[in-house]
């Protein structure tokens, strides 16, 4: 097989599948490290699950302390109190502002996308929570419920903590449109394990996917072909959808950052790329390229 492009995955895989970073013009900190006591933060079960402080420097993001959370499932995890509810919003819903929440996971996999092709030593593997999923369930100071599940995503090389955006615009589901002041806060996975919060804070983000163009290749008849998605979206999360021949009516054959696809015919070839984010709030953008396959 010639590859004609292929872009170190380390920083496409990382990158893509949502930036870690915050964007816009300000940020506001509901939990920064700090004691919990001076935070006006109390923690303690939901179910069988558990959640108390830590200072553990290990699973510290920053400031001193993090909450230690052990869950049992989507129903059993910890439970977070505000002495003082925190104002989410008070004038309507903003559609660009995030709850950003930082992570730390005891338990992880690795994943090598490039195990098994001739281009594996191209591909850095990267690693990712054992836990697809973290439900968040927010309670107001009226008694107000919003129950959102986002999936987790690779962990920051940097620091190796795993970032999961919020959009405040779930919070429609409850009907509180005008404010919502939290009062309490239930943390759950879809898995038994443990994991730290290290950090909690408020984002604008009015970043569009963006998703740079796939190179066309040449292939061999049953060779495999290799495309890396490169896409930011600001803080959210990312979905991948990858259609490997326009012409035969499945528009959907894999998922995830990777395309990899045998084509057991020559000929010409339209693949396209689907990039949406997890929520289905942003414009997503279709990419596409063309792949001669010669018997």
């Amino acid at each position: 097989m010639r590859l004609l492009s292929f872009p170190l995955v380390v920083a496409v895989l990382l990158s893509a599948i949502g930036a870690q970073a915050a964007v816009g013009d300000r940020e506001v900190y509901i939990f920064r490290g700090t004691p919990l006591a001076q935070s006006g933060i109390s923690v303690g079960s939901w179910g069988s699950g558990k959640a108390i402080e830590s200072a553990d420097s290990s699973t510290v993001l920053t400031g001193s302390k993090s909450v230690k959370i052990t869950t049992q499932g989507l129903y059993a995890g910890a439970r977070i109190d505000f002495a003082q509810p925190v104002a989410l919003f008070t004038e309507g819903i903003d559609p660009t502002r995030y709850l950003v929440f930082a992570f730390y996971f005891n338990d992880v996999q690795m994943i090598d996308p490039g195990a098994g092709t001739l281009y594996s030593y191209e591909i850095e593997p990267y690693t990712i929570p054992k836990a697809g999923l973290v439900r968040f369930v927010f309670v107001s100071d009226k008694g107000e419920s919003v129950a959102v599940e986002e999936p987790t995503n690779p962990l920051d090389p940097d620091d190796n903590w795993c970032r999961i955006a919020v959009p405040l615009a779930k919070f429609k589901s409850a009907g509180a449109t005008q404010e919502f002041r939290l009062k309490r806060l239930l943390i759950f996975t879809d898995l038994a394990t443990t994991l730290y919060l290290g950090e909690i804070k408020m984002v604008t983000d009015d970043a569009p996917i963006k998703v740079d163009s796939l190179p066309g290749q040449v292939v061999i008849i049953y060779d495999e072909v290799l495309f890396a998605a490169k896409a930011t979206a600001g803080v959210s999360s990312l979905k991948y959808s990858w259609d490997y021949d326009a012409s035969n009516g499945i528009q959907q054959e894999t998922t995830g950052p990777l395309g990899r696809y045998v084509y057991i015919k020559g000929g010409e070839f339209t693949v396209t790329l689907t990039v949406s984010d997890a929520d289905n709030l942003k414009q997503s953008v279709t990419v596409t390229a063309t792949v001669s396959v010669n018997d």
